[in-house]
């Protein structure tokens, strides 16, 4: 995430504010996984001559300790010299610290939760589609020429800023965001920290006919006759930041290469008649025990440890090459697999 501030909040008389602003730094400090954005209050730690002056202003001399201050002083130093690329700019969600009453701003009592709070990903099976999502994050981390938010999206993962939280079900999905949503924990903030993904289960290319429709009427608040395909992408007017397969199910994204390297009980018919499918026959596939040699409940444990053994990213292209998904941000086409590790991104 990247952190502005709109410089007159620094100059608040109120204690608890400044409290509250003392905490949010240095738990920027501490996390060092944010980006701040030293321009938007650069003359509140330096002067004309580029000479640190924070140590006079009230937060710092009330709410730091002189050991925090020199930490504080060493941290902002290293931070000034640090560029934030276009590619973050680009892919982390930006957020303007201030409470001068402009609905764009976020209060220093909100933005602390944002800051603190761990995000969360909310999935069918917490541990099943985390270990989808760990390894396509893991995958992409390395190579691509988003490789740094991936990195930084995967570092979060590792140091739990972010976490999975289990449905048990597709059908409990929207029950299970709306309890988040009503939280304590995310009051105010849930638009920032929140993300759901479910499968489409779709059993053929049928455009966009899903069985879950009313899924995505709650999260695009509002009624749908018939799903039409923007009614598949997110938009900011939406409930949180959610997605939905494009394939029947997370199984469906699992590369034949590496099915086959997998799954030992598989006969050369079997493989000879997966290798023959279109791509489109193989996204709506249910795999079972008369295609691979294996029933359901081994499915389901087996293919998410498929997700994080050793293949490279450029096998989750191949597998998606023939669904490609438009990205505003950069005006170019990307995979899927890019497109959910960006969504996940927005909340780090």
């Amino acid at each position: 995430m990247i952190i502005s501030f709109n410089p007159i909040i620094f100059q608040t008389q109120d204690s608890e504010i400044q409290s509250i602003l003392a905490k949010i730094l240095l738990v920027l400090m501490e996390t060092n996984i944010h980006f701040i954005d030293i321009k938007s209050i650069n003359a509140i730690f330096y002067d004309e001559n580029f000479k640190y002056i924070f140590d006079s202003n009230v937060i710092s001399r009330t709410h730091f300790s002189l050991q925090q201050q020199k930490t504080f002083k060493e941290f902002l130093n290293k931070k000034s010299q640090v560029t934030i690329t276009n590619l973050y700019k680009q892919h982390l969600k930006h957020i303007v610290i201030g409470s001068n009453g402009d609905k764009k701003e976020i209060e220093p009592k909100h933005a602390y939760k944002i800051i603190t709070e761990r995000s969360k990903v909310i999935v069918e099976n917490g541990i099943n589609d985390w270990k989808f999502i760990k390894g396509i994050c893991q995958k992409y981390s390395s190579g691509t020429k988003r490789r740094s938010i991936y990195e930084l999206l995967n570092r979060a993962i590792k140091d739990e800023l972010i976490e999975s939280e289990n449905c048990g079900g597709v059908g409990e999905i929207t029950k299970v965001t709306q309890r988040w949503i009503n939280s304590n924990r995310y009051q105010n903030i849930y638009q920032y920290k929140l993300i759901a993904i479910f499968d489409s289960d779709k059993q053929d290319s049928n455009k966009f006919i899903t069985p879950h429709k009313s899924k995505i009427e709650y999260f695009k608040v509002k009624t749908i006759s018939t799903v039409q395909p923007i009614d598949y992408e997110h938009e900011p007017t939406d409930l949180i930041l959610w997605h939905i397969l494009y394939k029947r199910k997370i199984e469906n994204y699992v590369p034949l290469n590496v099915l086959f390297k997998n799954v030992t009980l598989i006969t050369p018919q079997q493989q000879t008649e997966l290798e023959n499918k279109t791509n489109d026959e193989l996204d709506y596939i249910e795999y079972n025990q008369d295609n691979i040699g294996i029933s359901e409940p081994r499915i389901k444990e087996q293919f998410p440890e498929m997700f994080l053994s050793d293949f490279s990213y450029r096998d989750f292209e191949k597998r998606c090459e023939h669904h490609k998904v438009f990205l505003l941000e950069t005006n170019e086409l990307v995979s899927e697999m890019e497109q959910i590790l960006l969504k996940i991104a927005k909340i780090i």
